[in-house]
């Protein structure tokens, strides 16, 4: 059955406990009774009107709120209203409350698989202050060397552990040209056999290293495969559940990949000083102990969530260093994954920023530089797809109608063969974007064709 998106914490937290709003509002009555507050007016449109953002209820109606859902009273203010409900849901908990220890991480990777009951597509499980807290655990814990695993189950030996990062690496390079939706399946049980070794395997600390850090990169996977289907909550806790096993592995560059896609669904679709926080965490964590490949990714991701802020000069600064990291070249102990970070990869994350920032012209000559790159040639189907569309934004903005309808075309064209919800959004939004321009032949086919 599909997910049903609901986009308000305390109407997804209603429906998860099956509850209405009269039901709700009895329940908080006594709540705010028990407090201390005494007896609420009990509207029926005041539920609806708190979740449609009408209205924002009051403080103490905001701490019976709490007091109901067993929030601790510090974070009413917190995270503000709504985001302290963030911490409400039953399910989540797991994910966001379980210990930074590889007992917690098995906790939550069990919970993580389960998933909610629905996807909340307007808002993330955690964000603002929490989120920054997340982060700062992880930080600390990874310090922490990895302990044996001695559950009761079958003994992990290294070739067997050797076989099962093959699978990783190939569902990695398959990711690059396949759909999210293709693929998702394929990487959600691997994520599953992968959690049953760490839940359920006798192995030394070196293989108990090997099992989280596979461990971490599958639920990063997973965490980006489901941003890429818009179902933003679950790809949250799988990122959350990725920042833990890594903990549990000791492996900080590979916690440093997940923030650095943890920030990219931040600044999608929360706030974009969170990516940044997260970007700075990562960067912090792994200086002075990882390669210039992976610097590079980082600081080129941290310049993309700059450019999000409004931050001209911080982007640029970001963009410069990622340049310069990667002209240091590929090294022997560069992670499995640090392939993903091209020359191309950079400066189209660099157009894409310029194109924000509103400077178009500059964005048109980052990507030209991504193609001399050769970026398409690197096998990035779906990424090559939407920078295509940021591609004829540009051409547009520049009033080269002619240009933008070209290579819309094209990403349209491309469209027809890549099953991703984020290309096809963006090839919305330019139909959006050139539908005022209909006088002109080529944006009318363009707009028929795309109908």
């Amino acid at each position: 059955m599909a997910a049903t998106p609901i986009r308000n914490p305390l109407a997804a937290l209603r429906a998860e406990l099956d509850l209405s709003g009269e039901e709700y509002l009895d329940r908080l009555d006594n709540s705010h009774h028990a407090l201390g507050y005494g007896r609420m007016a009990k509207r029926r449109e005041k539920v609806s009107r708190w979740e449609t953002g009408v209205h924002a209820p009051d403080e103490p109606t905001r701490y019976a709120m709490a007091h109901l859902h067993g929030i601790p009273p510090a974070a009413v203010t917190e995270l503000g209203w709504p985001g302290f409900l963030l911490l409400a849901f039953p399910r989540d908990r797991p994910v966001l409350d379980s210990p930074w220890s590889p007992a917690g991480t098995v906790a939550a990777v069990a919970a993580a698989a389960r998933g909610g009951s629905m996807d909340r597509r307007g808002f993330l499980i955690s964000s603002g202050a929490a989120l920054s807290s997340i982060a700062s655990h992880w930080s600390n814990a990874v310090t922490a060397a990895p302990l044996p695993l001695a559950a009761p189950g079958r003994r992990l030996d290294p070739d067997l552990m050797t076989r099962l990062e093959r699978r990783l690496d190939d569902l990695r390079h398959l990711d690059d040209v396949l759909s999210g939706s293709d693929l998702l399946p394929s990487a959600v049980e691997e994520y599953r056999l992968l959690s049953g070794y760490a839940s359920n395997t006798t192995c030394d600390s070196t293989i108990s290293r090997r099992v989280f850090t596979a461990l971490a990169e599958a639920s990063r996977m997973c965490g980006w495969l489901h941003f890429d289907a818009d179902q933003h909550a679950q790809a949250q806790r799988f990122y959350i559940t990725s920042l833990r096993a890594s903990a549990s592995a000791g492996d900080a560059e590979v916690g440093a990949n997940t923030l650095n896609f943890m920030a990219i669904q931040t600044y999608s679709k929360g706030n974009p000083q969170d990516a940044v926080n997260l970007v700075r965490t990562a960067q912090s964590r792994v200086a002075g102990m990882t390669t210039p490949r992976v610097r590079a990714l980082l600081h080129a991701r941290a310049g993309r969530a700059l450019s999000k802020t409004g931050d001209l000069k911080g982007c640029a600064r970001e963009f410069n260093a990622a340049r310069d990291a990667f002209s240091r070249g590929t090294h022997d102990d560069d992670p499995p994954w640090a392939y993903s970070i091209t020359e191309g990869e950079i400066e189209m994350l660099a157009g894409s920023s310029a194109l924000d920032l509103g400077d178009p012209r500059r964005a048109l000559h980052s990507f030209a530089a991504a193609q001399q790159a050769e970026y398409s040639a690197a096998g990035h189907v779906r990424d090559g797809l939407l920078y295509l569309t940021r591609t004829a934004r540009a051409h547009l903005e520049l009033g080269d109608v002619d240009a933008a309808c070209a290579t819309a075309a094209e990403a349209l064209q491309q469209n027809s063969i890549v099953n991703s919800v984020r290309p096809s959004d963006a090839l919305t939004d330019l139909r959006d974007q050139m539908a005022p321009h209909r006088e002109v032949r080529a944006v009318r086919e363009f707009l028929k064709m795309s109908a």
